[in-house]
């Protein structure tokens, strides 16, 4: 299976060029150096398992806690709406889990009658970048293939059809993102729970990176990489809960995580975590 990348094909996915980035202090994060340490070890962990065994791909995901005074979460929700013009953007308590809000970009699915959308969305690059590596491509292939080998289980259709994989802008980032449509015979929920979690947000193969993940990563993830979004009997859509921040007891927390394969280096996953961490990290810091 192989795919074309659409590199001059930039799509505006979630950024309003025509409203201003609201003017930020510089992100601070604490205890950084520990979670930088951490890290890219449970990295060098998961590049020792793809190298020994049949695992190809694992998210590996981690929590960074902001160092500066938390406003009201309201405040923080209009800043996202103002500078995410067309991601799934929410805010929501839950006695058990606080306060959370995020910005996602990636759709679980959107289903109307049988006919399901979904997405596959990987690899990260700051915006402007010239050239996708083959990491990049590699990464979204996994998750493609993934994708349809378990959509094939459900279909009542010959075919599932995939479009062109295409570069999107997601804010000061970029993705790779492939659409893959197809038409099932279970439900909306059904089909939900039979692609979550995806190898956006689990890996390749499924079982086995969720038991790596489980045996090594610390980090409660909670309501991070779940999805949520409005089921109506009309239409339902559904959305990953990435680029998320959850707040409790007055201190700011955002999740992020990154697909590590045998190309992986772990100071360019670390970094790929910082740039994602910036997008809530970007509203906590703004002076407006």
């Amino acid at each position: 299976m192989y795919f074309s990348i659409h590199s001059h094909k930039i799509l505006d996915l979630d950024y309003n060029s025509e409203i201003a980035t609201p003017k930020s202090k510089e992100i601070e994060w604490l205890d950084l150096e520990n979670k930088h340490i951490e890290h890219t070890n449970l990295i060098g962990k998961a590049l020792s398992s793809i190298q020994e065994s049949p695992l190809k791909k694992v998210v590996l995901a981690t929590s960074l806690r902001y160092n500066g005074a938390v406003n009201s979460p309201l405040s923080y929700f209009k800043k996202i709406l103002a500078q995410y013009t067309n991601t799934f953007n929410y805010l929501l308590f839950h006695p058990d889990y606080g306060v959370w809000m995020g910005a996602t970009p990636e759709r679980l699915i959107t289903m109307s009658g049988h006919r399901l959308q979904t997405m596959a969305l990987a690899g990260t690059r700051p915006y402007g970048s010239s050239e996708w590596g083959n990491k990049e491509k590699e990464e979204q292939e996994f998750v493609v293939r993934e994708i349809v080998n378990t959509l094939e289980q459900y279909t009542t259709s010959d075919h599932i059809e995939y479009s062109d994989t295409e570069t999107i802008r997601a804010g000061h980032l970029e993705h790779l993102r492939t659409t893959i449509t197809a038409e099932l015979s279970i439900s909306p929920i059904d089909a939900a729970q039979a692609l979550h979690p995806t190898p956006a947000v689990g890996g390749v193969p499924k079982q086995m990176a969720l038991d790596f993940i489980c045996r090594h990563e610390r980090l409660n993830r909670s309501l991070y990489s779940g999805f949520l979004g409005v089921v109506c009997p009309e239409q339902t859509s559904l959305y990953v809960n990435l680029r998320c921040m959850s707040i409790q007891d007055d201190m700011a927390t955002v999740y992020v995580g990154g697909g590590i394969t045998e190309k992986s280096d772990p100071q360019d996953e670390w970094q790929e975590v910082l740039q994602k961490a910036n997008t809530m990290g970007r509203i906590l810091a703004s002076e407006q």
